[in-house]
């Protein structure tokens, strides 16, 4: 009786991905005789499995090979769209740059220079790190809203300004509460002076109030002190932070109004 065998699964499995990987193109296989047809149905196909950088670059190809052709455009706006859901920033940026760089009055440029935004507002994180994309989000949309105004982004630009308005606001805080637990009030002040003077309208406003209350109150300015309890009892009469500033009051022996 003739033995049957039966391959090991390591070599299952190589064969599996090999069979799948022959099947599977990169930017890199499209030359001038591949059609933006092809090109473009390869591309989807990526992008469909979820294999969105891959996706991005075919979609490139289409702008490398047939430039300044309908064609090219969409699929340059494709590719921004690739990269952005991807999580790709530099690329994103990158392509988005190259589009508005190409077609800067375009239908879709408003859409492109969002996207510039976009890779650096995704990467905004909590307020206790550096901020830098932050700000350099905040500019863009405000770019955008001043190039585009009537576009559908601007509102959408608008909305996170104000996020990353609140971002900021809540840094400052973060450190204006770092210097005054290290006793250090004048520096703490600073902080929570360019909250309230520049950033009213974010969650983090009463809180610098109420911050500022305490670091005059370690200082011993009492004219300060009172200034900001007036301002956050008018402001802020049932919030959390004025039952704190009237407390803090009679902590430090001020006349409570």
């Amino acid at each position: 009786m003739k033995k049957v065998v039966i391959p090991s699964l390591h070599l299952f499995l190589f064969l599996i991905t090999f069979i799948v990987n022959s099947c599977t193109k990169l930017a890199s296989d499209f030359d001038a005789n591949s059609s933006v047809e092809e090109i473009i149905k390869n591309a989807n196909e990526a992008f469909d499995k979820r294999d969105y950088t891959r996706a991005a670059e075919i979609y490139l190809k289409v702008e490398e090979l047939y430039p300044y052709s309908d064609s090219s455009r969409e699929a340059l706006v494709k590719a921004i769209n690739s990269y952005h859901v991807g999580s790709k920033f530099n690329e994103l940026r990158k392509t988005s740059k190259k589009y508005l760089d190409l077609y800067p009055k375009d239908k879709n440029a408003s859409f492109a220079k969002y996207m510039v935004g976009m890779s650096y507002f995704d990467q905004i994180i909590d307020v206790e790190r550096d901020q830098g994309a932050t700000r350099d989000s905040i500019r863009e949309f405000s770019e955008l809203i001043k190039l585009y105004p009537k576009s559908k982004y601007a509102l959408k630009a608008k909305r996170n300004i104000t996020i990353a308005k609140s971002q900021l606001a809540g840094q400052e805080v973060a450190v204006g509460r770092y210097y005054l637990e290290r006793n250090n009030p004048l520096s703490a002040i600073n902080r929570f002076k360019t909250v309230i003077d520049y950033h009213k309208s974010t969650p983090y406003y009463p809180e610098a109030l109420f911050r500022s209350i305490e670091g005059y109150a370690m200082l011993g300015i009492n004219h300060k002190v009172k200034g900001y309890v007036k301002v956050l009892k008018k402001e802020f009469p049932n919030s959390e932070w004025n039952s704190l500033a009237l407390n803090l009051m009679k902590e430090y022996g001020f006349k409570v109004d």
